[in-house]
């Protein structure tokens, strides 16, 4: 599995980087088989209250996306959040039995 974390080095530094790759990763590592790609996006919000969005999208190997958007007060918390949906999402959307955890 490859994951490709576009822009967050430049705007929120490499240690916000590294964090999102692992942090998506870590959800992602029980779909190794079904997930060919993960990609993520951190975009700052200039509305208060949601300071950053981060988008993460997965190819499946079967070619199929799944995508999921999560808001935070920070990068690390809209990372948190988007982590826990897109591996979520994966699980209800492939044959991993949630037993592999």
């Amino acid at each position: 599995m490859r994951i490709a974390v576009t822009d967050i080095g430049r705007t929120f530094g490499r240690q916000t980087r590294a964090y999102a790759e692992y942090r998506v990763f870590s959800s992602l590592a029980r779909f190794s088989e079904v997930v060919r790609e993960a990609n993520v996006a951190l975009t700052p919000l200039s509305r208060e209250g949601d300071a950053v969005r981060c988008l993460v999208t997965i190819i499946r190997e079967d070619g199929d996306r799944l995508r999921v958007s999560a808001r935070g007060r920070h990068a690390y918390d809209a990372i948190n959040r988007a982590a826990q949906r897109i591996g979520d999402a994966a699980r209800r959307h492939t044959e991993v039995a949630a037993s592999v955890r």
